[in-house]
Parts: structure tokens; C-alpha cells; sequence
């Protein structure tokens, strides 16, 4: 993927516009709680390649930020794409970062910690970021949410090697909301975001643009706003694509 130059071509400009949006408001409603210092994100695909990127805006805060991929040639198209000098760029591992203990204040992950198959890797990360917050920092995490249907077929596809990208393990919500406990986190709050189904919108989107060009913008805004109806419905954990959970650390316990 790293090395395609239209790897987020499955995105439509208006969903990665929804997307965007979406992101940005659920970041912002909960910045004005975090302490001053390093706002640190685990990835760069969509600063590398996508319509959806967050980072632009997030530079326009007063923290200073560092993002990683486990791709380097990701990490240099995103340094290249935002050349911004308050942008720290790193090639790295979730589960072991070449960051300080408690150097962060903020992080940013999203739909990042559920592309390995492997649960130990999703626990090993969780307490890493842990380990990099520092006491009273907050997690802002989102990931696949598997009590949407449509998360399952979507994910045989992905094992099919029918998607851009590798869905792997992601956990139930009382299960995630645990495995934060454990690493010394309290769960502040958790939202449902983006109800656009995905494994059905994509195709739609991306026919409706093959078929109409530009001429179908209207039509895929309409469906966008139909679809983004279902979030105030008491069935939006059913709907949603993804869990975003947000989650201070806990100060360290006095001696």
C-alpha cells in the first residue's frame, strides 16, 4: 500500500469530508480537558494519502505533535505532504515507541490498534500509550466496531485480501473498556461515530461517481446525510463503524 500512490482511492471526498468533520468535532469536545504538552497520533495514512487527514487542523492547537507509522515510506509521504515544522514525523512500532515515559499529554489514535489479528498485540499496545501519557493525559481512541453487523463481512473480505487495508482484532466495548482499566486508565466517555455502512456506501459511492462524475456529488451527499441520521437513533451502537472511547490516565497511586 505504502508504495501506491491512490491507496485511499476506496474514499469518497465527501466521506472523507463526513469523516473529517466527525473526528474533528468528538476531538474538540474533549481537548479543553487535556494538559499542555505533546499531542501524540498512531498513524499516517491519512495524512499520507487521504481527503480525511486530521493533522492540518490539529497544528492550529497549541500542542506541539508527533504521529508514527510502522511504514516508513507512509512517514515520509506525510512529512512531505505536511512539511509543517511543528510536525514530527516518526517510523515506529505501536508496541514499542522510541518515546519517553509520561512524555505526552494527548493521544490521537484512530482505527489503528485493530489491524493486527493478534489480541496480546492490542493489550501490549494499550499499555504502551499508557506508559507514554502522562498521568492525567488523555487516550482518544477509536476502533472497528464489532457489534455492527456489517463489521464481520467486511472483515472476511480483508482476510479475502479484498480490502485496502487488514481488519483484525477488535474487542467488545466492556471488554476494551477493561483492558483500559487494567492499564491504569478511567473511562471518561464513548461515542458511536460514522453510520455510514461501509461495506455497502463504498460500493454505492464509488458507482454512483463511475456512472455521474461530479453530476452524482448531490446524490452522494444525499445518502451521506440519510445515513448520518441513524447517529441520533437509539440503535447507533449498531450502525456506527466505530467505537471512540475516551480515557484519562489514572496519577500514579502515592507511596
Amino acid at each position: 500500500m505504502a508504495e501506491n500512490e491512490s491507496a485511499s482511492w476506496y474514499l469518497h471526498p465527501l466521506a472523507a469530508r463526513l469523516k473529517r468533520e466527525a473526528y474533528l468535532t468528538w476531538f474538540h469536545r474533549w481537548l479543553p480537558m487535556a494538559p499542555n504538552g505533546l499531542l501524540l497520533k498512531t498513524d499516517l495514512f491519512e495524512e499520507a494519502y487521504g481527503d480525511d487527514t486530521l493533522l492540518p487542523d490539529l497544528l492550529a492547537s497549541s500542542h506541539p505533535i508527533a504521529a508514527f507509522d510502522w511504514l516508513p515510506p507512509v512517514a515520509l509521504r506525510a512529512r512531505r505532504k505536511i512539511p509543517s515544522p511543528a510536525f514530527l514525523p516518526l517510523a515506529a512500532d505501536c508496541r514499542a515507541l522510541p518515546l519517553a515515559s509520561s512524555s505526552s499529554s494527548i493521544v490521537l489514535s484512530l482505527s489503528t490498534l485493530d489491524h493486527s489479528s493478534d489480541p496480546a498485540d492490542l493489550r501490549t499496545s494499550i499499555a504502551e500509550l499508557a506508559r507514554v501519557l502522562r498521568p492525567g493525559g488523555l487516550l482518544l481512541l477509536t476502533l472497528d466496531n464489532p457489534m455492527n453487523p456489517l463489521y464481520w463481512p467486511l472483515r472476511l473480505l480483508s482476510r479475502m485480501g479484498r480490502t485496502p487495508f487488514p481488519l483484525g482484532y477488535t474487542p467488545t466495548p466492556a471488554v476494551l473498556d477493561r483492558l483500559l482499566e487494567q492499564a491504569g486508565f478511567e473511562i471518561l466517555g464513548r461515542e458511536w461515530l460514522i453510520h455510514n455502512p461501509r461495506l455497502i456506501s463504498t460500493a454505492l459511492f464509488l458507482t454512483i461517481q463511475r456512472t455521474l462524475g461530479r453530476r452524482g456529488d448531490p446524490v452522494i451527499q444525499a445518502l451521506i446525510s440519510l445515513f448520518n441520521l441513524l447517529g441520533r437513533l437509539p440503535t447507533r451502537p449498531l450502525t456506527a463503524c466505530f467505537v471512540a472511547t475516551c480515557a484519562r490516565k489514572r496519577p500514579a497511586p502515592r507511596a
